[in-house]
């Protein structure tokens, strides 16, 4: 599923398609030491495949890709999606596939602090 990867201008993440915060794993708890990558990397997983479980023409948009700037609440809710780039095709049906899809709540408060409003690049798998 490597379909989705944190955004160019998500919230905690600095470079472009980073993973992770640039903390060490494991280091206190995740209030004050923030997501660990693999939390991260994890989270964001679920978002993919939620959003991937309503994407039913995938075949038709290999090769192309299309950057959702989502804003998520605490409990995983959708708030908002809009297309930031890419395939407008591509981008038409990942923004239906996203407001259809069921996404999951974030384990931590500083995992959503990293998703909460942040730029996932969508590869059709």
């Amino acid at each position: 599923f490597g379909g989705l990867a944190d955004g160019k201008n998500a919230p905690k993440g600095g470079g472009a398609k980073s993973k992770g915060d640039g903390k060490p794993a494991g280091q206190g708890n995740a209030k004050t030491a923030g997501a660990s990558g693999a939390d991260i990397s994890g989270y964001m997983g679920q978002i993919q495949g939620a959003i991937q479980s309503k994407f039913y023409d995938a075949s038709s948009f290999a090769g192309k890709t299309c950057d959702l700037r989502i804003k998520l609440a605490p409990d995983g809710l959708l708030i908002s999606v809009q297309a930031a780039g890419g395939d407008p095709a591509l981008c038409q049906a990942a923004v239906s596939a996203a407001k259809l899809a069921h996404i999951p709540k974030p384990p931590s408060d500083a995992v959503y602090q990293h998703f909460k409003n942040s730029i996932l690049e969508f590869k059709p798998q």
